[in-house]
């Protein structure tokens, strides 16, 4: 089962090319919500499950 760190999760986002307003916006709930929900690794499964499936937005560069 996919249970990522709080920074797993921040870093997932990042590697997937979202920001907290742009997940905010595809997930209906505020920036505040995202930043809550990204910090607390008691999260519900579905929010990993659902970080998970995003697509890519943009390619990032490998260092």
């Amino acid at each position: 089962m996919y249970k990522p760190t709080s920074d797993e999760f921040k870093a997932e986002m990042k590697r997937k090319g979202w920001t907290r307003q742009a997940l905010a916006q595809r997930w209906g709930k505020s920036e505040r919500w995202i930043s809550n929900i990204s910090g607390n690794e008691e999260r519900e499964q579905h929010w990993n499950d659902a970080l998970a499936g995003l697509p890519v937005l943009k390619k990032t560069k490998n260092k």
